[in-house]
């Protein structure tokens, strides 16, 4: 058998890098000139100041990867290699194209998450809310109730920080969890689609079902419907509704802000966060899938999103999953390393 090339087999480890970290790149940075360029157009004339915190975003990078340091040494030690440091240094080398496209995959997903919260209520400006009726019609039709009335009565203040903690863990931790996989097509399906769901989806989708949500109903002036939710959700709760609604009332561009309901990009993301591990076969996919289902029930009982953003942002990120998944495919340029290998 012919003996395989090294180059070769580089050629083609560069290019799957490329399959994925290229597209990725292309969708952040249109994100953030769409931002700038509807800057005007939503009456806005500064770029916001809080750019400067991705900083912390790298300081995350960097305790990741120290704890991903961590564990390896351990496992090395366990499987009786005595130098694991230099073991890992000779991976690096000898991965050197999947280990640097990894930490720019890391740095633009925070990228990308600051160009999102840049456009979100830019968004907002330009699209008025309009939907919200419509919205929480739906929900009833299907529920027969306001379906955040199947959870009063019930004290949600543990579960209000819950909520945003467990989100942010989840698909941050799944973010790096796929970064530290081997190369393959559907860890680049997975990583398209993540920058698909923030860059394309959560902006198309806000813009053309633009609304505020149950915990904003009456401030927008749809009347009382929900007012007796404010006397189920914890003060905290409360306390960011209260903090989110400053921001848009003054027309001010800060920290988190912005307000959109429809699609539920919290469920998007987890439920993406379910393909990504049932796709890649893992063991934890029923874990992540009672994560999604817990992230949707908590984004109702909170007031944060009609029970319908859930089902369209999960439905969603299963669109944008197929979508790039095909794409990759039809391009036909992502070679598996093991048939490379088996074949030489």
């Amino acid at each position: 058998m012919k003996r395989a090339d090294p180059a070769e087999f580089n050629v083609a480890h560069d290019t799957r890098e490329r399959d994925w970290l290229i597209p990725s790149t292309m969708m952040t940075v249109g994100l953030g000139f769409a931002a700038l360029l509807l800057m005007p157009l939503a009456g806005y004339t500064q770029i916001p100041d809080y750019f400067s915190r991705f900083i912390n975003w790298l300081n995350f990078m960097a305790v990741g990867l120290i704890f991903w340091t961590v564990v390896q040494v351990h496992k090395l030690r366990k499987a009786g290699v005595e130098r694991p440091i230099a073991e890992i240094k000779s991976k690096f080398r000898a991965h050197r194209a999947t280990t640097f496209a990894a930490l720019a995959g890391g740095m633009l997903a925070g990228i990308d998450m600051l160009f999102f919260m840049w456009i979100k209520p830019e968004v907002t400006a330009v699209s008025p809310f309009w939907a919200d009726g419509v919205l929480a019609n739906i929900d009833h039709a299907i529920f027969g109730t306001d379906p955040w009335r199947l959870f009063q009565g019930i004290d949600l203040t543990v579960h209000a920080g819950a909520y945003s903690f467990f989100w942010a863990v989840g698909v941050m931790a799944t973010v790096a969890w796929l970064l530290a996989q081997k190369p393959s097509l559907e860890r680049s399906t997975a990583l398209i689609s993540y920058f698909a769901i923030w860059s394309v989806f959560g902006t198309v989708g806000q813009y053309l079902l633009s609304s505020a949500g149950p915990i904003f109903y009456q401030r927008v002036g749809l009347g009382d419907r929900f007012a007796e939710l404010s006397n189920n959700i914890p003060q905290v709760t409360q306390m960011v509704s209260g903090y989110l609604w400053n921001f848009h009332s003054s027309h001010t561009l800060g920290v988190g802000a912005g307000i959109s309901a429809m699609p539920s990009l919290h469920i998007a993301t987890a439920a993406w966060v379910v393909l990504s591990f049932y796709r890649q076969r893992s063991k934890l996919t029923p874990l992540a899938l009672l994560f999604a289902l817990y992230m949707w029930a908590m984004s109702v009982a909170l007031g944060w999103h009609y029970a319908i953003d859930g089902i369209v942002g999960a439905a969603g990120a299963a669109t944008c999953y197929w979508t790039c998944g095909a794409w990759l495919r039809r391009r036909g340029g992502v070679l598996q390393v093991p048939e490379l290998v088996a074949a030489a």
